[in-house]
């Protein structure tokens, strides 16, 4: 899903793991007409782990979330979130397969996208990946705001929290480019953990202007 600076300039957020958090974010972006991508791990609901050992971090419980979601996209993250480049291919196969196929019908979607988790996904596992999904969003960054010629190579461009997040988005948006996209991406538990609702907030304004 996109915001579209003019014709051309397209915004896609992406948000990994399906936390609690997202139902506020969702608020957030419902206030301000903003759209995201929400990557989300089927065999993982109800999962709790600690932030640096103190911090409780639970994903939703997928099944309970109702409409939570509508609006906005739902794409797989795989089942159980595991480091892809360390799995052989069978497993990844069924890491992949049994989330896109649960989360299709889950929320009632004919095709879905994947988001890399972690950040190692090399060719062997986009080939794999490919066959079940309609893209592929990798962990990599990209200064290029050239959309990928190839669908299942789509970069991140920035993180929500880097530090030169507002200069990014500001370049972004001025590319003579005849086709653009920027790529915001991080995790909704990010914002409680590191008391961030505000600066969220405030970077969903800028956006928007």
């Amino acid at each position: 899903d996109i915001l579209k600076y003019g014709k051309r300039h397209c915004v896609t957020t992406s948000w990994d793991d399906g936390h609690a958090n997202d139902r506020p974010l969702i608020e957030m972006f419902n206030k301000y007409g903003i759209k995201g991508t929400f990557n989300l791990n089927s065999g993982l609901e109800d999962f709790v782990w600690l932030y640096e050992d103190r911090f409780p971090v639970r994903r939703q419980i997928l099944s309970e979330v109702g409409d939570l979601y509508r609006g906005h996209e739902i794409a797989s993250h795989s089942l159980h979130h595991h480091l892809l480049t360390s799995l052989d291919d069978d497993t990844l196969r069924r890491e992949v397969g049994e989330d896109c196929e649960t989360l299709k019908k889950m929320f009632d979607l004919k095709e879905i996208g994947f988001g890399v988790p972690f950040t190692a996904c090399a060719e062997r596992e986009i080939r794999i990946i490919r066959k079940f999904v309609r893209y592929i969003r990798l962990s990599s960054f990209s200064d290029s705001f050239a959309p990928p010629e190839d669908p299942y190579h789509i970069p991140i461009h920035a993180l929500y929290n880097q530090s030169d997040i507002r200069e990014r988005i500001s370049a972004f948006a001025q590319s003579d480019l005849p086709v653009s996209l920027f790529v915001m991406a991080g995790h909704s538990y990010e914002f409680e953990v590191l008391d961030q609702w505000e600066y969220m907030e405030q970077l969903l304004q800028y956006i928007q202007s």
